[in-house]
């Protein structure tokens, strides 16, 4: 076999006339047309190979099974809360709960989106020490989370007695913990061990809320039991990590973990933070502007989206591996396509969940929480249009984040935050709390609006930073006239150049 003078050989077939006896020699326009069937033929068999594999592995399914479950607990939880804890201590618990939702998006930043878009380009043993190096990562980042809450909660307390220093200490161990089996349950998908994801989201949602329904009917319920039964439902489902894979955090790959992923984490970590600001941050200025009844009501209300939220959060779990795995494989026109195909069928499967809550929305409302939650109809409404657009938003932001583009993921993010806080003042004077989600539906809007101007402006230089690979290494060998060596380049479209 020859090899392509001074250039790789990779994608090639090398063939000669030995290989295939033909009376007459084909020519170059008929060896052509039989690569092409030949190419055609296998593209659609190892298409349908790859969809059953994954059919078989069930990663998808069992994800969406796992997000099922936490959404329904969380669901449930919800309602317990609001029960027995009223609309006042509830507002409390959303607060708490979106500082939560923040100190989450700093490890999402710094650890978990780096580790699920990176690991999965790597040879196992490499990967192996990349992972042990992020729990180190995440451990250190959890104890440093949990000081900071810690320390900024006290000295909040000289100036204002919102929350009980008890709670604010459950809380901030309550944030180190719940980072750590977040973390556990995103390498359980990792490694596509989805059994043990379950088993940790179960020990850390279902029992969690069978704790606090116990509390709630025997009168025992309050924002500081809330805080304890998290930490320790969160403390159970960690100990699954040393039990099942022996994880242990390895300080000696920390520097090396951390070298690989550090120029994404920053720029994921300042994307992140404007993102947050114009989702959880528009509910904190909202809070000031229409209380703290109101935004309770907000968070109630979005539990009703929890159909639709249970699959955008399960895209987490699986996207960005599948994104990784297709600019690995077919660079970032494949990617790309699988990203359309997502948002088209993600939009199209929302939109028949939401159908149902919206007209069946007030009766559902007055009889989960009681009569006074139906004036939070129309926001609640709001919320499952956002949550639409917001599924459409994250895939953007998986396939960017997949190509390392921050550019794009910071002024989209960026834009969205700016629009929500520029408007979220003069809608919520206007209209209440329909406005702060129409603040944040607006901002959503402006970002898939920019990601999809940037993709049209920079498509050629991202599918040349990112080109496609062939899928196979050899499907055929074909003489030429000649009785020489020739060599064939296949193209991932299915034809073939000389």
């Amino acid at each position: 076999m020859l090899a392509s003078p001074g250039g790789p050989t990779k994608g090639k077939v090398e063939c000669s006339q030995k290989q295939i006896v033909t009376d007459s020699p084909p020519g170059p326009s008929k060896v052509k047309g039989e690569l092409r069937i030949a190419h055609g033929e296998m593209t659609r068999s190892g298409r349908i190979s790859s969809l059953l594999v994954r059919f078989s592995r069930g990663r998808g399914i069992m994800a969406l099974a796992d997000q099922v479950m936490v959404s329904g607990a969380n669901f449930a939880t919800n309602i317990v809360l609001v029960r027995g804890l009223g609309l006042s201590d509830f507002g409390k618990f959303s607060i708490a709960y979106v500082l939560l939702l923040y100190s989450n998006a700093l490890q999402m930043s710094f650890v978990a989106s780096p580790m699920l878009s990176i690991a999965p380009l790597m040879p196992s043993r490499a990967k192996r020490q990349f992972v042990d190096g992020m729990l180190a990562f995440q451990l250190s980042a959890s104890l440093l989370l949990f000081v900071i809450f810690a320390l900024v909660g006290a000295v909040s307390h000289i100036f204002t007695a919102f929350y009980s220093l008890p709670c604010i200490f459950a809380f901030a161990f309550c944030v180190g913990t719940y980072q750590l089996q977040d973390w556990l349950r995103r390498y359980y998908f990792l490694y596509n061990k989805i059994k043990f994801a379950l088993i940790c989201d179960f020990i850390s949602y279902v029992i969690q809320l069978a704790l606090l329904a116990v509390l709630w009917r025997t009168g025992q319920l309050t924002l500081l039991r809330t805080f304890l039964v998290m930490c320790i439902t969160s403390i159970a489902a960690i100990t699954m990590g040393p039990i099942t894979d022996r994880l242990r955090p390895a300080m000696g790959h920390l520097r090396e973990a951390w070298a690989q992923c550090r120029i994404l984490s920053r720029d994921l970590l300042v994307a992140n933070q404007v993102r947050w600001l114009g989702f959880q941050g528009v509910l904190l200025v909202g809070t000031w502007i229409v209380g703290t009844v109101a935004a309770g009501g907000l968070r109630a209300t979005q539990s009703l989206a929890g159909p639709v939220n249970l699959v955008l959060t399960s895209l987490e779990n699986v996207v960005p591996i599948r994104i990784a795995e297709e600019l690995n494989k077919t660079g970032a026109r494949g990617a790309y396509r699988f990203t359309q195909r997502a948002i088209v069928g993600g939009i199209a499967l929302f939109g028949v969940l939401i159908v149902p809550i919206g007209v069946f929305g007030r009766p559902i409302l007055r009889f989960i929480y009681g009569p006074t939650m139906v004036v939070f109809y129309v926001p609640m409404l709001l919320q499952l249009v956002g949550v639409v657009m917001q599924a459409a938003s994250n895939l953007w932001v998986y396939f960017y984040r997949g190509i390392r583009d921050s550019r794009a993921l910071l002024r989209a993010n960026a834009l969205s935050a700016i629009t929500s806080i520029a408007t979220v003042y003069l809608f919520g004077h206007l209209w209440g709390a329909s406005g702060i989600v129409t603040s944040s539906l607006v901002g959503l809007a402006s970002a898939v609006a920019y990601f999809i101007m940037h993709w049209m402006r920079h498509r050629e230089r991202i599918l040349l930073q990112y080109p496609a690979r062939s899928s196979f290494k050899r499907i055929a060998a074909v003489s030429v006239p000649g009785n020489e060596y020739a060599e064939i380049d296949l193209i991932p479209d299915g034809s073939a150049e000389w």
